[in-house]
Protein backbone atom coordinates (compact mmCIF):
# COMPACT_ATOMS: atom_id res chain seq x y z
CA UNK A 1 0.00 0.00 0.00
CA UNK A 2 1.25 3.10 -0.86
CA UNK A 3 -0.40 5.68 1.19
CA UNK A 4 1.20 8.32 3.53
CA UNK A 5 -0.87 8.88 7.26
CA UNK A 6 -0.26 12.30 8.11
CA UNK A 7 -0.84 12.42 11.80
CA UNK A 8 -1.44 16.10 13.20
CA UNK A 9 -0.25 16.34 16.59
CA UNK A 10 0.28 20.14 17.66
CA UNK A 11 -1.45 22.89 19.93
CA UNK A 12 -0.13 23.74 23.48
CA UNK A 13 -2.04 21.03 25.25
CA UNK A 14 -3.59 23.76 27.61
CA UNK A 15 -6.07 21.64 29.07
CA UNK A 16 -3.03 18.18 30.00
CA UNK A 17 -1.21 20.90 32.13
CA UNK A 18 0.68 20.03 34.03
CA UNK A 19 0.72 16.83 32.28
CA UNK A 20 1.85 18.88 29.27
CA UNK A 21 4.50 21.15 31.12
CA UNK A 22 7.71 19.13 30.44
CA UNK A 23 6.32 17.70 26.70
CA UNK A 24 3.85 17.68 24.03
CA UNK A 25 0.62 16.60 24.00
CA UNK A 26 1.60 13.17 21.87
CA UNK A 27 4.53 12.37 24.77
CA UNK A 28 1.99 12.69 27.12
CA UNK A 29 2.51 8.69 29.62
CA UNK A 30 -0.69 6.68 29.35
CA UNK A 31 -1.08 3.38 31.42
CA UNK A 32 2.24 3.55 32.45
CA UNK A 33 4.00 1.58 29.34
CA UNK A 34 2.77 4.13 26.87
CA UNK A 35 2.53 7.35 25.57
CA UNK A 36 -0.42 8.97 23.53
CA UNK A 37 0.93 8.97 20.08
CA UNK A 38 1.56 5.13 20.49
CA UNK A 39 -2.30 4.17 20.00
CA UNK A 40 -2.24 6.14 17.08
CA UNK A 41 1.30 4.56 15.04
CA UNK A 42 -0.62 1.27 16.27
CA UNK A 43 -3.61 2.18 14.45
CA UNK A 44 -1.14 3.10 11.65
CA UNK A 45 0.90 0.26 11.31
CA UNK A 46 -2.07 -2.27 12.17
CA UNK A 47 -3.75 -0.74 9.03
CA UNK A 48 -1.31 -1.57 7.14
CA UNK A 49 0.64 2.34 6.75
CA UNK A 50 4.29 2.45 6.66
CA UNK A 51 4.67 5.97 5.53
CA UNK A 52 3.58 8.31 8.36
CA UNK A 53 4.35 11.95 9.38
CA UNK A 54 3.95 13.14 12.34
Amino acid sequence: MNILAVILAGGKGERLYPLTRDRAKPGVPFAANYRIIDFTLSNCANSGLRKIVL
